[in-house]
């Protein structure tokens, strides 16, 4: 591992951010990456794009697929997906399916179809009891990985279900990572250590090498509420952003974010740093929408650029530092989603990549409406009251 950061190190200085040797052992540190080098990766958007990724990666499997997903659903598109995972399973193909069990918690019926097929383990992720510990009920596992004869691996913000892989104009745009390469050995050992612990038994598990498949350095961040990787998400955000030269772009499904990262921000504007946040303008949990207003005034008087995404509902969470510094996963900047959850987010350093995560940003800050200071004053007072309440639960959103 230590190899591995100073390669990555020597990397950054000399062709990407500029970062002190200081602040490098810091990210380090704090944010507890597993490097991978000789990678390679793409961008896929939601909708029908993802989906028949997912099933063409499902199809072509002759060995093991493992999923991993915050929700399931059983529509269309979750029997779709069932079904070619039960004709994979029918030919001798090992599926392992890990569902949260909160997220999916109205499609139980899909479940039980599933997990009467041979060569198929489905579990729940921290099922409800009876009698079990009600202090422990709001861990989540809202993790969306899914892996492939451990050659190929999906890394998104996306779940299972009609809302994200139907194309029509309401959909949720998001947005997932396909890797192929030795980073997809490192997921599968995160997928394997969720799995034991919902299974509660030892998994067959037999390690697979993928070989070198390109020229992208992956860096995978895992978190979630052990000491182990505590808030390793939340410091990976920060100390980018500390660094960043030329420009700081976020979109976020659910913005409510920490003092830090607020006073980040504000301070990458003073040094003359283009920063633009991306948030839903439709917003399937209202509340968080209403939380997250209380936030704007100080950023937008200090020069941050905000926009609401029109007609759709963003639910992506990417971040993009200096066109260069990629981040895409599952881990939304809110308390629940940095502390909480079990999230898994991909850090790429690729200017190629880069440009491919403009791209897709540019296209939603074209389609939004820039957030005036103004104009921001005179909304209802309704909503204001409203903003106060949602505060005063936020720590709980």
């Amino acid at each position: 591992m230590r190899k591995s950061y100073r390669r990555y190190k020597q990397k950054l200085k000399r062709k990407y951010l500029v970062l002190s040797k200081r602040l490098l052992k810091l990210f380090f540190k704090r944010s507890k990456p597993k490097i991978s080098h000789r990678n390679k990766v793409r961008l896929v958007p939601s909708g029908s794009e993802a989906f028949n990724t997912l099933l063409q990666l499902i199809e072509a499997s002759e060995q093991t697929i493992e999923l991993e997903y915050y929700i399931i659903r059983d529509d269309q598109y979750g029997r779709a997906v069932a079904d070619a995972l039960i004709r994979k399973a029918s030919s001798g193909v090992s599926v392992k399916i890990i569902y949260d069990f909160i997220g999916s918690l109205s499609s139980r019926s899909l479940f039980i179809k599933l997990q009467d097929v041979n060569n198929i383990e489905i579990y729940p992720f921290n099922p409800i009891k009876l009698f079990s510990n009600p202090l422990k009920w709001e861990v989540r596992d809202h993790r969306k990985l899914a892996i492939f004869d451990g050659r190929y691996a999906i890394v998104s913000g996306w779940n299972i279900g009609d809302e994200y892989f139907n194309d029509s104009k309401d959909y949720m745009r998001d947005a997932g990572v396909l890797i192929e390469g030795p980073a997809v050995a490192i997921l599968r050992k995160i997928f394997y250590d969720i799995f034991e612990k919902s299974a509660r038994k030892k998994a067959d598990y037999r390690e697979i090498k993928p070989e070198p498949a390109g020229t992208d350095d992956v860096w995978i961040i895992e978190s979630g509420p052990d000491k182990r990787s505590l808030k390793t998400v939340y410091y990976a955000y920060c100390l980018s952003m500390m660094a960043a030269k030329k420009s700081i772009w976020i979109e976020n499904a659910y913005f409510i974010p920490p003092r830090r990262i607020r006073t980040i921000l504000r301070n990458a504007v003073k040094r003359g740093v283009d920063v633009k946040v991306v948030l839903p303008d439709k917003i399937d949990v209202r509340i968080v929408k209403y939380a997250s207003y209380n936030y704007f005034k100080p950023l937008l008087l200090s020069g941050v650029k905000i926009y609401e995404r029109k007609d759709l509902i963003l639910h992506s969470k990417i971040g993009l530092i200096d066109e260069v510094w990629s981040t895409i996963g599952s881990t939304n900047l809110h308390k629940r989603g940095l502390e909480k959850n079990y999230e898994l987010n991909i850090v790429v350093a690729s200017e190629e990549f880069g440009r491919e995560v403009k791209r897709f940003m540019e296209e939603d800050v074209t389609n939004s409406r820039l957030v005036e200071y103004e104009e921001w004053l005179k909304r209802p007072f309704i909503n204001k009251v409203k903003e106060k309440l949602a505060s005063l639960i936020s720590y709980f959103l």
